[in-house]
C-alpha cells in the first residue's frame, strides 16, 4: 500500500525584516513512497530563491551569439564537427530521425554514450520547443538503442539525460539530449527497480500503477493530466524540488517498448510544462527519462520521467546545487508540491 508519509515541525525567530516581531517557520520532511529518501519542504521559500532563476536577457543573449560561432550542433558544422559512428555499427554514420541527429558523444558519460542534437536553432526559449522536435529526439535515441542491442546486448540500461543551457550543466547552448547506457543500471533506476520489486513482492501490484490511482484519485492536490497514455503529475516528495514534475508510462517497463503515441505523450508533457516555466521567466532545465533493462519486460516497474527548473543566468552566480541535496543526499523544496500542480495544470488544460 502507498503511504504518503510527512512529519511538519516549526521554529520561531525573530525577523529583521519585521521589525524583529516574532515569525514562525515551517517544514515538512516528507518520505518519497517508493524509496523513502527524505525531502524538506520549506514553507515560504519560493518567494526568496525565485530572483535567481530568472535571467539577464542582454547576457543570454550575448552568450547565445558567442557560442554560436563555433557551435558544433547548428547545421553547417553538425556533418564536419560532430563524431560519427564506426561503419561496423552503423554504415550511414549517423542517425537521422526527422529533425534530429543522433551522434556518438565525443566524450561520454558511459560507455555507450550518444547525442541527439535538435533541429536547426542555435537557442530556443521554453515555449518554443515543440513536441515534434522532442519526439524526433526521443525516437532517434530509441533507434540507436535498437541497433546498440543488436551490436552490445550487456549495455541493457539505457537513461534519457536533457541539460539545457549552462544553469543545468551544458556545455553546448544548441538543444540536444543524451542517450546514456551501459551495463548496470544508473544508481536512482537500480534502486527504483530495488524498491518497486520488494513493493510487488509484498503488496502483488506495481507500486508504479498504484502510484498512479491513489494520484488520480487525489486529483485536486498533485495530478495534473494524462497525454497520450502518460500520466503527469507533481511528486509527493520531490528530488529537487524547483518546479518539479513527474510522468508515468503505465505497463511499459522499458524504452523500447513504447509506442509512438507514449512518445507524443512525453513530449507534448514536456512542452506544456516548458510553458509553464517560459510563464515564470525561466530559461533553463533538467530532465532525466528512466527505464528498466532492454532486454526484459518488469512487471513491477514502469518507464518515468522527472523535469526541473533551473536557475537563470546572471551577473550574479547562483546555484541550486547546494550542500543539502549534494552531499547529505537530502531532497528540498521551496514550494508544497500541491500549491505547485495548482500552478501547473492550466498548462495542461485541454488534456483535462
Amino acid at each position: 500500500m502507498i503511504e504518503f508519509q510527512k512529519t511538519v515541525k516549526q521554529t520561531t525567530i525573530l525577523s529583521p525584516l519585521k521589525n524583529f516581531e516574532e515569525e514562525t517557520l515551517t517544514f515538512e520532511y516528507r518520505a518519497d513512497p517508493l524509496t523513502g529518501r527524505n525531502t524538506t519542504v520549506i514553507k515560504g521559500m519560493l518567494g526568496y530563491v525565485s530572483k535567481f532563476f530568472t535571467s539577464d536577457a542582454e547576457m543570454l543573449h550575448a552568450l547565445m551569439e558567442k557560442t554560436r560561432a563555433t557551435c558544433p550542433f547548428c547545421p553547417e558544422s553538425v556533418q564536419t564537427k560532430t563524431p560519427m559512428f564506426p561503419k561496423d555499427f552503423l554504415a550511414d554514420g549517423r542517425i537521422t530521425s526527422g529533425d534530429a541527429v543522433v551522434v556518438p558523444n565525443l566524450l561520454g558519460h558511459a560507455e555507450r554514450s550518444v547525442i541527439a542534437v535538435l533541429g536547426s536553432e542555435h537557442h530556443l526559449t521554453l515555449k518554443d520547443f515543440t513536441a515534434n522536435l522532442l519526439a524526433d529526439g526521443f525516437k532517434g535515441g530509441a533507434t540507436y538503442l535498437k541497433r546498440l542491442r543488436e551490436v552490445d546486448p550487456s549495455a541493457r540500461f539505457p537513461a534519457f539525460v536533457f541539460n539545457y543551457l549552462t544553469p543545468a550543466g551544458s556545455s553546448i547552448f544548441h538543444p540536444h539530449m543524451q542517450i546514456l547506457a551501459r551495463n548496470i543500471p544508473f544508481f536512482l533506476v537500480g534502486l527504483q527497480i530495488a524498491k518497486s520489486r520488494e513493493y510487488y513482492e509484498h503488496c502483488g501490484s506495481s507500486f508504479w500503477r498504484d502510484l498512479v490511482t491513489v494520484e488520480r484519485k487525489q486529483e485536486r492536490e498533485r495530478y495534473v493530466s494524462k497525454v497520450n497514455g502518460v500520466d503527469w503529475f507533481v511528486p509527493f516528495a520531490p528530488l529537487r524540488g524547483l518546479n518539479e514534475a513527474q510522468a508515468v508510462v503505465k505497463g511499459k517497463s522499458n524504452v523500447l517498448e513504447l509506442t509512438d503515441e507514449e512518445w507524443r505523450g512525453l513530449a507534448e508533457g514536456i512542452t506544456k510544462v516548458l510553458a509553464f516555466y517560459h510563464s515564470l521567466g525561466y530559461v533553463s532545465f533538467n530532465i532525466v527519462l528512466l527505464s528498466g533493462p532492454v532486454d526484459e519486460h518488469l512487471d513491477y516497474f514502469d518507464v518515468n520521467l522527472r523535469i526541473v527548473s533551473r536557475p537563470g543566468i546572471q551577473e550574479f552566480c547562483f546555484t541550486d546545487a547546494w550542500a543539502l541535496p549534494c552531499l547529505l543526499w537530502d531532497g528540498e523544496a521551496v514550494e508544497e508540491p500541491e500549491k505547485l500542480a495548482e500552478k501547473l495544470k492550466p498548462f495542461f488544460k485541454e488534456n483535462m
